[in-house]
């Protein structure tokens, strides 16, 4: 059988001639075809085969002297897929096999999240870490992945050691068969004592040229595959990926987080950017645009969600990063900016849309104002300030609350607001230290 010549779209197939027990040595097989000697054999061998490869795609060949109805049957409840004639042609068994893969649905236990940017210097890899502290934060198990060869920023950021992964090398060039131990033994731990927070390094030896061709392609889309398998959360960086690369990664992601800055030159690559995303990403997968305020240009929000970061078809949720100076200085320290923007990245790590009403964006300046006051009033200097202000606005709590700050007791004060429709929302009540 050999690939029809004329269909250039198809993926190249490579086929080995392997035995029942040869199988489990080779893990990086995608479709395992049975012969019919095989199976006139014995038929029992299909149920084994099918325990080696339990999320992949097996056919069985038949000719007219096997072929019955009874053993088609037996064959289904044995966990063939499809069974061919052995008079098909490449166009079927092409068809056959395009149509199944579609169709089956991989094992897998976690996520695949990429994210991707339309130019560089924008916070890809600080929104790549951040985000997965954040899943990390509610109990799940994250692989951080890193695919910048030249500089590895986002191993080094985290002061991953070793930077690069002779494993990883080996498993991309597919000369070394792709299991669960292999893979495992490529990730780092990014905190010592945290086995469910890893980072896996970019392969070592090689430049960002390694994409290029469809074999490493192949290799780390296995490796991704057996990553889903024991982490709930495997978050990818494409910084340093040719476009190739970055296409397969769309095509097989469930999340892909769009990064992008309020650089007004920038408009129009964003634009176009997302829509190519949009394109390449399956139908069922979530496309989320963080807007990172890093201070470079001044468009408003209220553009970049109007003309910017829109896509045909296709629901996406927005969610705007504020500037931090805290969060800026998270590179090379070992953690992320999680810490400091905690409250903007929580709707991506929750995977619920961020609110906009009125009501949540002023329940949402309460907690601000409340977080502003408490750092206030640490300041000596200002509880005299605190108390004169209270006394002109006839604020009667500051005026009780006066004695117990100087008898240094923490009073609870609640802020609230007044809504047009006569509502009062009210904040959590805020320790005044």
């Amino acid at each position: 059988w050999s690939p029809p010549v004329s269909h250039i779209s198809l993926p190249r197939i490579s086929s080995h001639l392997l035995s029942p027990e040869e199988i489990r040595f080779h893990g990086s097989i995608d479709v395992c075809v049975v012969g019919p000697e095989l199976i006139e054999c014995d038929a029992a061998f299909v149920n084994a085969i099918r325990q080696q490869l339990p999320d992949k795609l097996v056919l069985a060949v038949l000719d007219a002297r096997t072929y019955t109805f009874a053993l088609v049957d037996q064959l289904g409840r044995l966990g063939i897929d499809d069974v061919l004639m052995d008079t098909a042609t490449s166009e079927e068994f092409f068809r056959r096999v395009l149509l199944l893969q579609r169709r089956i649905q991989a094992k897998k236990k976690g996520r695949l999240v990429v994210v991707d940017a339309a130019r560089g210097g924008v916070g890809r890899t600080c929104i790549a870490a951040s985000v997965g502290e954040g899943w990390f934060a509610r109990g799940l198990s994250v692989c951080v992945v890193d695919c910048d060869l030249l500089s590895q920023d986002l191993t080094r950021f985290l002061q991953v050691r070793p930077c690069v992964s002779e494993g990883l090398r080996l498993l991309i060039d597919q000369q070394r068969v792709a299991t669960a131990e292999t893979v495992l033994e490529c990730v780092t731990p990014v905190w010592a004592s945290e086995p469910r927070f890893v980072c896996l390094p970019p392969p070592a030896g090689r430049d960002e040229g390694i994409y290029t061709s469809v074999v490493p392609q192949r290799g780390l889309q296995s490796v991704l595959e057996l990553l889903l398998v024991h982490y709930d959360r495997v978050v990818v960086d494409t910084s340093g990926l040719v476009s190739a690369a970055r296409n397969m990664l769309y095509q097989t992601a469930d999340d892909v987080i769009f990064v992008m800055n309020r650089d007004v030159s920038a408009a129009y690559a964003n634009r176009q950017a997302l829509s190519l995303v949009s394109g390449f990403m399956r139908h069922d997968a979530a496309l989320t645009t963080v807007v990172n305020d890093t201070g470079v240009g001044v468009a408003a929000l209220a553009l970049i969600r109007k003309e910017i970061a829109v896509t045909s078809g296709r629901a996406m949720s927005v969610v705007v990063v504020p500037r931090s100076r805290r969060a800026a200085a998270w590179m090379c320290s070992g953690y992320t900016a999680y810490r400091s923007l905690r409250r903007s990245l929580d709707p991506i790590c929750c995977n619920t849309p961020r609110a906009t009403s009125i009501r949540a964006r002023c329940a949402l300046w309460i907690d601000g104002v409340a977080e502003m006051m408490r750092v206030l009033l640490r300041r000596a200097s200002t509880v005299p300030l605190l108390r004169r202000w209270g006394r002109r606005s006839g604020r009667s709590a500051f005026d009780r609350g006066a004695p117990e700050l100087a008898a240094g007791a923490h009073p609870r004060i609640a802020i609230g607001w007044t809504m047009p429709d006569g509502d009062i929302l009210v904040s959590k009540p805020v320790l005044l230290e």
